[in-house]
This record gives C-alpha cells, structure tokens and sequence, in this order.
C-alpha cells in the first residue's frame, strides 16, 4: 500500500500484538505514521516492555491529570498496595494507576459525599446493606433503598476538585476538558502538548486554573514540541510513500518533428533510451509532485505523424494509460476521454507578416498630449495669464490703455511664456511669482512633449498586414495552418477554398511562406493555436504580428481515460500551479516573454500618450499658488476699480497723449521747462 498514516482504535491488549505483527511486517519504520486512540494512550505507562519496543514513535491522546501533592501521594500508596496484593508482578510498570483508577477514585469520592449528605440531612436510615462474601448470588438478593433516587441525583449534581481534576458530571457523563498530547519513546510516553475543544492543540498552558476548565491560551512558538516519529526520525513524514507492487501507468508522449517546446523526444541509440523534456512535461511532472497520493509513471514515446486523433484513440482503447503533451482539449475528443483543466492560453489566432507604416497624420503632432491634457494646459494657461492682468492692470501701464491693447497684451504674454520669450513688462512680486511657477511647469511639459514627440516621429511603426480573416476572404489570399491541426476544419468553416488553404510542418516553413505573401506562392496569414504561435515568435521576434483571436479553443489539457479519479485531482494541481510562481517559472523556461497576454494590434497603442496622471502634482501646485494670488489679488483689483471715476479726468488725459505728474513742468526739446498751468496776468 502507499498509505503512510494509520489511526488505531482498539483496546489495549489487542493493540500490543496489533503492533506486533506491525513491527513484524517492517511497518513501524521510517516515513511511517501511527496515532493511537485515548484507549490506549490511558495505558501506555503500564504497557509491557515488550510491547513498548514494538510501538516506539506512537503519537497518542489521553486524559491530562496535573502534579500534584496528592497524586503523588495516592501514587505511592497505590504502588505499594499493589505489589503486596500482586506480587507476581515482576514489571514495576503494571503498578502505577493509570486515569482510570483517578477516575475511580473520584467517583468513590462523589458517592461518599452524596451518602453523607442524604444521611445528615434527610435520612436517619438509609438502608444499606453489608455484603459478606463473593458472587453474583449475594447481587440477586439486594433489596433496593428508597434513599436510591435522591443518592443518585446527589452524585450527579456533585461537583469538586478531585485527584484527575475538577469532577463534575454532565448527561451522567465525565467532563474531560483537556487532552494531553504524548509521544511514546524510549520506556515512556512524553509530552508533546495539549488539545481542548476551545482552544484546539497547544504546546504549554498558561493558565494555571487550565485543568479547572478554564479558557487556555496557546503559548508562542510552535503548536507542538517535535515528535520523534518511527525509526527515531524527526522528519514529518508526506504520509505516502511509493507501492513497492503498485502499477506502473504508461503516459504516452507525441513525437513532435517541430514544436519542440512542448514535447521533444531525443532517442540515444547508444542505450536504447529516450530522453523526454519540454514544456508539457515540466508542467505534469510538477502537477503530480501536487498530489496527495503517489504515483508511478514512465513516458511512452508514441509517433502519431502529427495527427493527435491517434494518440488519443490508444488512451481510449487502454493502450496507453494516459498522454500527455500539446494535445489540444476538443468536444469532438471528450466522448471517448476525459481531459484535465487546460494548462495553457486558448485559442486559435492568425500570424501575419508586419509591416511599416510610413503614413503620418497631419495633426500628429497633438498625439504625444492626451485630450485631457491638452485642455487642462489651456485653462491653466488662461487663468494665469489673466491673474497676472489683474495684478498688473491697476499700476503697469503696460497693461492699461484700450480693450483691444489690453488683450493683446495679455495674449501675447500669456502665450510667449510657452516659448520662454516674454519680455520684462510685469512689475509686480505677485506676478513674477505667479509666472516663474507657471514657466517651471510649462518647462517640464515642453520637455516631455518634445521626447515624445521625437519618439513618434522617429520610431518605427509596425502594424499587421491584415487585419481580420474576412479581409483575406474578399482579397482572395491563400492561408495556412499547422499539418494535423484541427484547425483545418475551422477554416473551411470560415469559407476558405481547398485551394486556398495550404498545410506546414516547420517553423521555417511559416517565416518563408509569410515572407513571399500569396502572390508569390506563399500565404498571407497562418492560423494556430496561440501557444504555437507564442513559440513561434520567441525565435522570429518582432518581424510578424500576432492578430485575434479569431476563434475559441479550450487549451492544452491531460488525456485519460473515461471516469478517471486523477483528473479530478490533476486538474486541482494544475490550477494550483498556474496561480503560484512555480507554474510562471516553467513558462519562462522556456517561452519567456513570449507567454504575456495578447492584444490586437492597433496603431494607436503602439505609442504611450502622455496623460494627466503624469503632471498632477506639477497642476496641483500651480492651482494652489493661484488660488492663494486671486485672493490676494482679487480684493485690491475691485478696490481700485471702485476708486477710478475720481481719477477719470486723468485717465483721460493720459489716453490723450498727456500726463499730468503733481504740477511738475513738463521739460521742453530744448530742455527748458514750462508750466502746465498759464502764467497769472500781472494787475492793472
């Protein structure tokens, strides 16, 4: 058998020649596990040195009774009694009480009480009778007391602490409310923890009042000490091991010619054997170490010249036990196998040649900014550039005169600080903080926009030579898929001639016949399965595109046989493995990048655009700093809005040409000075 772990459950003395014949039989060894029941652990102490030595590594439970004075002392008189009733004992170890003779003494205890307590309290005379003698004859002619009832309702309401612990019955039964963990080794069993029903398994108890039925809490650590198992082994036993007569199953493998990422066979005629790998293999010899259960394989290498139906047909004649390999799951298969959950992705999708797109839009020069960002910029661009005329309006004169003047003014401003080319006309702190913020974030935009733009101009761009299969039906191009696939059937689904269709075996065979285009005797796209065309592209690289997929398909999967427990089983391991690091592993053995998510190939994800996300904390700040000026600002603006039909008169001077500067005289060409105000006439 490949079974490792066996639980006993006996009594004791059957136990003792159960192991025995265990011992016997070389099962108590290495590897092996035996956990044993509370009715033996009660009795290991007591268990014969004989039998000791046939149970060694045993893992057992049994009632926990704590140390204490008075077990100790009930310890020593119940040895000594024992020994002078049994003296031919030989073994000391039958002398020690076990939790059975606690127990009874415990119950001895209850019974005392509750005849004590009837007797002091409602009977004078109980009734009890002595009996003289031995036999069940003297137990026939027992009389029953009438004080039975009432004694038995006082034992079972009796609660106290007694030598096995606290005594109190429930349902007229025991409480036990720890067990004690042991492991047997050497003449006695050790502790190696404690199980309650709260508190499931515990190495130490914290808590002294534990055996009082308190809540126990584990201590930190381990659960357990380490368990010294059969054959003095400290390692855990997997609980299986391999079936010395067990079956053999014969998995068979295709011969792949090309492909050989999945399956390759490569035969050593020197030895006569073959040596098997690939990516299929990886995958099921890592599933079956998965297992719970062993299991016995080889690989039978099968040549099915490239037609999977055969290889499929001997798993379900019971030639072949299983097959493993790129055998694609089909509906068609499953009426005489049963496959596995697919290992791999699924679906079939056209391979075609790439080429270089040479056509540059007229607007390509928008695409590096995101639509979003485009119109983010212009409002941050506006609202700065009319803060700084609010803040400039009221004293720069370069900011003051018509309506038309004043927007020019700002719109010039506004847009050369895009360019770094305005020139020093703002005056105020305010602006020139405002603008120098603005200028550092239009600063990091343009560079980006700039490498991005320069990266979309410069770089190739490769895009699919075709599209979408009814592109190559209208066109009249001839196709091809891979000799033996199923996906022969599905193109002339499609609509694709027999004439149009044309079959390859070699990787080579694929480049060369994309390469020439189906106008020179070759085709203008290839239909398979995406791991085969992922495989494909890890050798040619980027030369050709990858469009679809085109079809649906259920994967790679196991063949076995009709009703099977392993698939089940597998299929579970194999979901395990592709959601953990192990399955990512293997994939890039031996696919590498090739195995990432496929996409359609579109033009407009060729390029990354540069989006909002990317300059938030650049807008953020600057929205702050405006925020913070406009209140600033916003306040002496209307102030000075409020004040300006006083100074009308010279406001209009100034529009006409003429300043008005606290009655200074305004200096001459000739650099003389006159008066702004005509001289007073002398009097008459």
């Amino acid at each position: 058998m490949q079974t490792r772990v066996f639980i006993v459950h006996m009594l004791p003395a059957r136990a003792a020649c159960f192991f025995a014949r265990a011992s016997a039989a070389g099962m108590m060894t290495e590897g092996y596990v035996w956990i044993v029941t509370d009715n033996v652990g009660t009795s290991l102490d007591v268990l014969p040195e004989h039998t000791i030595e046939t149970m060694q590594g045993v893992v057992s439970f049994r009632p926990y009774v704590a140390k204490s004075v008075r077990t100790t002392d009930f310890t020593a008189r119940f040895v000594t009694q024992f020994i002078a009733k049994y003296h031919q004992y030989t073994d000391v170890r039958m002398a020690r009480p076990t939790v059975y003779q606690y127990w009874a003494y415990d119950v001895a205890c209850a019974v005392a009480i509750a005849t004590e307590k009837l007797k002091r309290v409602r009977f004078s005379n109980l009734g009890f009778q002595t009996l003289e003698g031995e036999g069940k004859r003297l137990l026939d002619g027992l009389v029953p007391t009438p004080a039975g009832p009432k004694l038995l309702r006082s034992i079972l309401e009796a609660e106290f602490d007694g030598l096995a612990g606290r005594f109190r019955l429930v349902d007229r039964h025991l409480q036990i409310p720890i067990y004690e963990v042991v492991n047997l080794i050497g003449e006695k069993a050790r502790g190696i923890g404690f199980w309650s029903p709260g508190s499931g398994l515990l190495r130490l108890l914290n808590s002294s009042n534990c055996q009082s039925g308190a809540i126990c809490s584990m201590s930190t650590g381990k659960a357990l000490k380490p368990v010294i198992w059969p054959g003095d082994s400290i390692t855990v036993p997997k609980g299986w091991d391999f079936p010395v007569n067990g079956k053999i199953l014969r998995i068979g493998v295709p011969v792949r010619r090309e492909f050989k990422f999945f399956v390759n066979v490569e035969n050593n005629p020197n030895t006569n054997t073959s040596s098997i790998s690939g990516y299929s293999i990886d995958v099921f010899d890592a599933a079956v170490k998965k297992l719970p259960y062993a299991l016995r394989y080889q690989y039978i290498p099968y040549d099915c010249a490239n037609s999977y139906e055969l290889l499929v047909s001997q798993v379900f004649l019971k030639n072949l036990d299983a097959a493993v390999g790129d055998v694609t799951i089909v509906a068609n298969r499953t009426r005489y196998v049963d496959f596995t959950m697919p290992y791999t992705e699924s679906g079939v999708s056209m391979l075609v040649l790439a080429k270089n797109d040479g056509k540059l839009s007229t607007w390509i020069f928008l695409e590096p900014l995101t639509k979003g960002l485009w119109i983010v910029t212009l409002l941050f661009l506006f609202a700065t550039g009319l803060l700084v005329w609010l803040i400039e309006h009221p004293t720069n004169v370069e900011f003051q005169g018509s309506k038309l003047r004043q927007f020019s003014t700002v719109f010039y401003f506004t847009f050369s600080t895009l360019t770094f080319s305005h020139d020093q006309i703002i005056k105020k702190l305010r602006s020139k903080v405002l603008v120098v913020i603005w200028c550092f974030v239009v600063l990091v935009l343009v560079q980006t926009y700039t490498a991005s733009l320069s990266s979309l101009l410069t770089a190739r761009r490769l895009q699919p030579s075709v599209t979408d299969p009814w592109q190559l039906l209208r066109n009249g191009d001839c196709v091809g898929y891979q000799n033996g696939s199923f996906v022969q059937a599905r193109l002339k689904q499609i609509g694709f001639g027999e004439h149009k269709i044309k079959v390859f075996s070699t990787l080579e065979q694929y480049a060369n016949a994309l390469r020439a285009g189906s106008k020179h005797g070759g085709v203008s796209a290839i239909f398979d399965e995406v791991p085969y065309l992922n495989s494909f592209l890890t050798q040619y690289g980027q030369e050709f595109k990858i469009v679809g997929p085109v079809d649906r398909t259920n994967g790679f999967g196991f063949v076995f046989p009709k009703g099977s427990p392993m698939v089940p089983d597998l299929s579970k391991a194999i979901l395990n493995l592709r959601e953990g690091s192990e399955g990512l592993e293997i994939e890039n053995k031996w696919f590498g990048d090739a195995t990432l998510p496929l996409h359609h190939d579109n033009p407009d994800t060729d390029f990354a655009h540069l989006t909002l996300r990317s300059f938030k904390g650049l807008f953020i700040i600057n929205g702050i700093t405006l925020g913070v000026t406009l209140l600033i600002t916003l306040p002496k603006f209307i102030r000075a809005r409020n004040t300006e039909p006083i100074n009308a008169s010279s406001q209009s001077a100034f529009e006409s040409g003429e300043t008005a500067s606290n009655n200074e005289p305004e200096p001459l060409p000739d650099g003389t000075a006159e008066d702004s105000a005509p001289a007073e006439s002398p009097p008459e």
